[in-house]
């Protein structure tokens, strides 16, 4: 009996934390009740902050015997520390769909980091996950400056909108790369 109380003391942190993030999904759009974090509220204007990240899961034998490595790699959304003013302010339906934007970059930034680990496998293996993921954030943090500048940090419907295109088009090119698929081997000449 002590035994099964003991497991379960290891495995409840474990649990509180899955329900506290959310993975991204191309089925599933942030919602209001999912910023659970207390929002600032200093009246001004409506705001709202998610904390996104991606993260991988590299080593051992499984990094040298299996090819695909797409479900080692993960985009979460955390839910706990992130705010959204829940006022009744006419920015809401625009603030969620900005925040869904940056969602959707950070997929886009595990989307190439599982490319990164398919087609530059030697480079994976003899310098590691870590030079990798720093190109790739590179890049993203790039992206992710233009689209602050460009949408002023989430007040323009239109360019929201057009980024919210350009992100589903890129998604689209890279889908062999999603977390569940299976990339398709390049043919040698």
């Amino acid at each position: 009996m002590t035994k099964y109380i003991f497991l379960l003391l290891l495995l409840l942190p474990a649990l509180s934390f899955a329900q506290n993030e959310l993975e991204w999904s191309a089925d599933y759009e942030l919602k209001v009740e999912d910023y659970l974090a207390k929002a600032p509220n200093t009246g001004a204007m409506q705001t709202a902050m998610g904390s996104f990240y991606v993260e991988y899961e590299m080593g051992g034998i499984n990094l040298i015997t299996t090819r695909n490595l797409n479900k080692n790699v993960s985009c979460y959304f955390q839910k706990d520390a992130s705010y959204f003013d829940k006022g009744e302010a006419p920015g809401t339906i625009r603030l969620l769909r900005y925040q869904q934007l940056i969602f959707n970059l950070y997929e886009l930034q595990a989307r190439k980091l599982r490319q990164k680990f398919f087609e530059e496998r030697s480079r994976l293996l003899t310098k590691g996950p870590a030079t990798l993921y720093k190109e790739v954030a590179a890049e993203h943090a790039n992206i992710l400056s233009d689209v602050e500048s460009e949408t002023f940090h989430g007040q323009s419907s239109e360019v929201i909108t057009r980024w919210l295109n350009w992100t589903d088009e890129e998604l689209a090119k890279l889908e062999d790369y999603c977390k569940t698929c299976k990339p398709t081997k390049k043919k040698n000449k």
